[in-house]
C-alpha cells in the first residue's frame, strides 16, 4: 500500500472542496487513475529530500506519519539505509523552477519505495485532486478520524 495511514481494503471518506493543506492525504486522479498521497508542498514552497531528511521552505521538517514504515525499512536485512532517495524539485518531471508552482502540489506516498506520485507525475494540480481523505468506515476496529501522525 502507498500510504501507511490507509490500508488496501480499507473504506475511506475524501472530502470534496477541501481546503488542501501540508501532511493532509489526498485522493487524486492521474490519467484516469485514482491515487492515494500525501501533500508534502504547496505552491510556492522549496523542497529537498537529503539522507532521509525532509526540507521544507530550507527548514528540517518532521514527518511523523513515516516512523512506523520508516522502522519496518530500516529494520530489512535488504535496507540500503535510506527510505526517501534523495531528490530536488528540479528533478521532477515537468519543473522548471526551483519552487512548487501556482495551484499546484508535491504529492508523495508514504511508502516511499511506491514512485507512483509527483516524482512519476510531476506537480499534482489542484484541479486533479479529488478530496481530502478524513475518515476511515472501515474496517470497524479502526472507524474514525485519520491522524496526520499515524
Amino acid at each position: 500500500m502507498a500510504n501507511a495511514s490507509v490500508k488496501t481494503g480499507d473504506l475511506v471518506v475524501a472530502t470534496r472542496n477541501a481546503q488542501v493543506d501540508r501532511s493532509d492525504l489526498v485522493l487524486y486522479k492521474v490519467g484516469g487513475k485514482e491515487y492515494l498521497g500525501r501533500v508534502i508542498a504547496k505552491e510556492n514552497d522549496e523542497v529537498s529530500y537529503v539522507d532521509d531528511v525532509l526540507y521544507l521552505n530550507g527548514q528540517a521538517t518532521p514527518e511523523p506519519y513515516l516512523n512506523k514504515m520508516l522502522n519496518k525499512h530500516l529494520a530489512a536485512p535488504t535496507s540500503n539505509g535510506y527510505y526517501t532517495d534523495d531528490f530536488f524539485l528540479s528533478e521532477l518531471k515537468g519543473t522548471k523552477a526551483g519552487r512548487v508552482p501556482s495551484d499546484t502540489y508535491l504529492v508523495l506516498n508514504d511508502n516511499r519505495g511506491d514512485t507512483e506520485d509527483s516524482r512519476e507525475f510531476g506537480y499534482i494540480h489542484k484541479n486533479q485532486i479529488e478530496g481530502v481523505v478524513n475518515l476511515r468506515l472501515y474496517p470497524l476496529n479502526k472507524f474514525g478520524f485519520i491522524k496526520v501522525e499515524e
